[in-house]
């Protein structure tokens, strides 16, 4: 048994594409992986059954869920993503680390950095 079996990962990103592919990767990997298309989503299937980490897409969404999950009694640990093309990448990074987010990535994330950034996040 893998020891990732039993860690809970939830993916908030709008785009189908994007929540596909890494919930196919991180799965291949032994996670159990979740999928909220919005921000709403997140929060409640959050609530429902608690995650070890989200992965979430910076924008008015991906925002929504790093500030409003970040105050529950045993704050998630967070991976934000963001495109180049919507937000300077400085800015992203920034608003990433003061809403507490472990890591922040540029998309198109290559597959090997995100799984060392989870597999970081969760040790």
């Amino acid at each position: 048994m893998n020891a990732s079996d039993s860690k809970r990962i939830l993916i908030a990103d709008a785009d189908h594409e994007t929540r596909t592919m890494l919930g196919l990767m991180l799965s291949g990997e032994g996670y159990d992986v979740s999928h909220a298309v919005s921000g709403k989503e997140a929060i409640a299937l959050h609530d429902r059954k608690p995650h070890h980490l989200i992965i979430t897409e910076l924008g008015e969404d991906g925002f929504q869920v790093l500030s409003q999950l970040r105050r529950h009694a045993s704050p998630v640990k967070f991976i934000a993503t963001f495109k180049t093309s919507r937000f300077p990448a400085k800015i992203c990074r920034r608003m990433g680390e003061l809403l507490g987010a472990h890591c922040v990535l540029a998309k198109p994330v290559p597959p090997e950095q995100l799984l060392a950034a989870v597999r970081s996040a969760l040790d």
